[in-house]
């Protein structure tokens, strides 16, 4: 492997709540962390809501006695994780906008993945935390990793990669393949096919075999399927649960040409959906015609 394969996760960002699955995601980080010699930080961040200037100073020296109080409990938490595991985790607390605060920590210490829970421990925290996932999926300038309640098991050795027919699609295939060998991971290509007409799909055809080769390149295993129809988020969901699937690898933005709040849409049904941990991935700001992604 070479050293930019190496280099592929180094910084880990846990947002952490004390939750059941802010745990489950802090497990399935560790876990990565020892895999590939990363360091954690994990990052508290209390709530913040928009009051009057009077009342925001009489809260002020409040959120300061929680902030302190927590990093105290991170601290220790610390401690623990790093005597039992070895792995180093760095500890913040912030005030603020949950998902907002997470994309600038992490942009801030120039992180490689965030990785959090998608549900808290209580119904209204379930609206909550589902919602703040999917903004920090849609708005975080790295690959997000996000970990259901139910989520069993740690590492991956069964990943799912969709590719429809959008310029984009093939983006997010080096980079799993990459987490992919880290985790002798098998991989499952599944050919999404949302349009009509013999031409387009012998070229779409194409376009999948090329993803195939690259697999084969990097000596990994991997077997295809097609599927047909006009829910790609659904097809999606139901190719993992086929196979059984343990990580499930998307672009965050499956709809370029639709523009304003929809262009999320695809990525948020399947991270507040899916039955298994997603890794999200944003396509890269450049012109679509000229990605080659190595293949």
């Amino acid at each position: 492997m070479n050293s930019h394969q190496n280099d592929l996760i180094k910084k880990i960002v846990i947002p952490y709540d004390f939750s059941e699955t802010a745990d489950l995601s802090l497990e399935q980080a560790i876990f990565m962390a020892k895999l590939l010699q990363a360091e954690i930080t994990l990052l508290h961040i209390v709530e913040t809501v928009s009051f009057t200037t009077a009342i925001s100073q009489a809260f002020s020296g409040f959120e300061k006695k929680i902030e302190t109080a927590t990093n105290e409990k991170l601290e220790q938490l610390a401690r623990e994780i790093h005597m039992k595991s070895g792995v180093v985790l760095k500890i913040r607390t912030e005030v603020g906008r949950i998902y907002k605060k997470i994309c600038a920590v992490a942009k801030e210490i120039d992180a490689d993945i965030i990785l959090m829970g998608t549900h808290g421990t209580s119904g209204y925290q379930k609206f909550s935390v589902g919602t703040n996932t999917s903004r920090v999926v849609q708005e975080a300038h790295c690959p997000v990793l996000s970990v259901q309640t139910h989520a069993k098991g740690l590492g991956f050795k069964n990943i799912v990669i969709p590719i429809d027919d959008t310029s984009e699609s093939r983006q997010k295939v080096p980079f799993a393949i990459g987490v992919a060998r880290f985790y002798g991971a098998h991989i499952h290509i599944v050919g999404l096919i949302n349009f009509s007409g013999a031409d387009l799909i012998r070229k779409f055809k194409i376009k999948v075999e090329q993803v195939e080769e690259y697999v084969v390149q990097h000596e990994l295993s991997y077997d295809t399927t097609y599927m047909e129809g006009n829910d790609l988020a659904g097809m999606t969901m139901k190719a993992a649960e086929n196979v059984n699937a343990d990580l499930l690898v998307i672009m965050t933005e499956q709809e370029p040409s639709i523009t304003g709040f929809l262009l999320g849409t695809y990525a948020t049904k399947v991270v507040n959906s899916a039955k298994v941990p997603v890794l999200s991935i944003h396509p890269a700001e450049v012109d679509p015609d000229k990605i080659t992604v190595s293949f």
